[in-house]
C-alpha cells in the first residue's frame, strides 16, 4: 500500500461518522502501527477542517478513543477519594501520554478543557483523563481555567456568568445555563486539580490553597455589600 492510500485510510478511519468499539479498534491499530510524529501530523490536519466547532474533529474522536480504552481498563487505586482507572496495555498508554502531553500540545488543550467542562454527570471520570496528562502547560491552563470559573460564580448577570463556561463546552451561548454553571464547573475543575496535585509536584503552579472554594460565601457577601 503506497503512502497516499495509507493516509486516505487513515482519514476514513478517523472521519467516520460510526464510531463504536470496531471503530476504535482500528484508531488502536492505527496508533501501534505509527510514530507518534505520524499519527500527531494526521490529527492536527484534520482539526476543524469543517469550520464547525459543533462538528467532532480529529482530535475530539482521538480523545473519545483515549477516554474509551481508559474506561474499559484498570482501577488504579492512588485514593479512594480520587477513584480512576489506567489502561490496561501499558505500552499504549505510554504512546498516548506522549501524544498528548509533547506531540498533540498545545492543539490539544482546548479539547481537554471542553471534556473535562462537558462532563456534568459522570465528574469521577474526568480523573481517568487527568491521569495521563503531565505536561506542565497543560495543567497550566486548567488551574487558569478553574480561576477563571472561580471569578465568574460572582458576576451578577444570570446569563454572562456561564458564558466562559459555554465557550469552552462550546454550547450555544442561546442555551440554557443548567448544565454550564461556573460553581459546578470550578469544583469540576478543583477535584482535578487536587488529584493531579496527588501524582506529580505542581507547587510552582498552583497550591492546594489557590485552589480552594472554602472562602466563596465570605466574597459573596462581602461582594454584595
Amino acid at each position: 500500500m503506497n503512502n497516499i492510500d495509507m493516509n486516505d485510510n487513515n482519514d476514513r478511519i478517523l472521519n467516520s461518522n460510526d464510531f463504536e468499539e470496531s471503530q476504535f479498534v482500528k484508531i488502536e491499530s492505527l496508533i501501534k502501527e505509527e510514530k507518534n510524529e505520524k499519527i500527531a501530523e494526521l490529527l492536527l490536519k484534520g482539526r476543524d477542517r469543517d469550520n464547525d466547532i459543533q462538528k467532532k474533529d480529529y482530535l475530539d474522536r482521538f480523545l473519545d478513543f483515549v477516554i474509551f480504552k481508559l474506561k474499559t481498563g484498570n482501577f488504579h487505586d492512588i485514593n479512594h477519594a480520587y477513584p480512576t482507572k489506567r489502561i490496561a496495555d501499558n505500552e499504549l498508554e505510554g504512546k498516548l501520554i506522549q501524544l498528548i502531553n509533547y506531540h498533540l500540545y498545545p492543539d490539544i488543550v482546548t479539547k481537554i478543557l471542553k471534556c473535562f467542562t462537558k462532563n456534568v454527570n459522570n465528574s469521577d471520570t474526568n480523573l481517568y483523563l487527568a491521569n495521563l496528562i503531565k505536561s506542565d502547560g497543560i495543567i497550566k491552563e486548567i488551574y487558569n481555567t478553574f480561576q477563571l470559573f472561580k471569578k465568574d460564580i460572582f458576576e451578577t448577570d444570570r446569563m454572562k456568568r456561564s458564558q466562559n463556561v459555554k465557550n469552552i463546552q462550546q454550547f450555544d451561548l442561546e442555551a440554557d445555563v443548567q448544565f454550564s454553571s461556573p460553581l459546578d464547573a470550578a469544583c469540576r475543575f478543583k477535584y482535578i486539580l487536587e488529584f493531579i496535585a496527588l501524582n506529580q509536584n505542581v507547587m510552582h503552579i498552583y497550591t492546594l490553597n489557590d485552589i480552594s472554594l472554602s472562602k466563596i460565601g465570605i466574597q459573596d457577601r462581602q461582594s454584595r455589600r
